[in-house]
């Protein structure tokens, strides 16, 4: 199995105070998602680290934000995915393509827009959405809704995950 996961608000924390928001201008003491590297690290160690890869959606400014923030804390040390393993798209959509090129068949996202685009790969798990999200995945078809999981946590992932 090869692995994408989203990073904004699945593994940078999105909801922060003002002064560590990843929007702010102290964006490399932006936190991490609560268990975000331990448990890909733990995803890396079951499936190889060049099976997980990171597809974020977002413009060149946040991007070159998101490899700085990655960098910062370590994230391909700790977790022993290469950096090489990091793309970026401009359109939600567009993570279809990437994940395609990859081979990647499950995908970790907060999003219900972008997991909608993936219905057909072999497990998707809806990280902690919004209201909006949530209300998306619900209004979803009965067969939407039979390829994906809503989890609140990094380790209902790993239960789900991991061999």
């Amino acid at each position: 199995m090869k692995i994408g996961i989203d990073i904004g608000r699945v593994i940078i924390a999105g909801d922060t105070d003002e002064h560590s928001s990843f929007f702010s201008k102290n964006y490399l003491e932006a936190p991490a998602v609560a268990g975000a590297f331990e448990s890909i690290t733990r995803l890396a160690q079951a499936y190889g680290p060049e099976n997980l890869y990171l597809v974020s959606k977002c413009g060149e400014r946040t991007a070159a934000r998101t490899v700085e923030w990655l960098q910062h804390q370590r994230f391909h040390e700790t977790t022993g995915i290469p950096p090489e393993h990091v793309f970026f798209c401009r359109k939600r959509h567009e993570k279809r393509g990437i994940c395609l090129e990859h081979g990647i068949t499950a995908f970790i996202d907060d999003r219900f827009s972008v997991l909608g685009h993936l219905t057909d790969f072999e497990a998707l798990f809806l990280f902690q959405p919004g209201d909006e999200e949530l209300a998306l995945y619900k209004a979803s078809r009965r067969e939407v809704k039979a390829t994906m999981q809503v989890v609140r946590d990094w380790n209902t992932i790993l239960r789900q995950l991991l061999p």
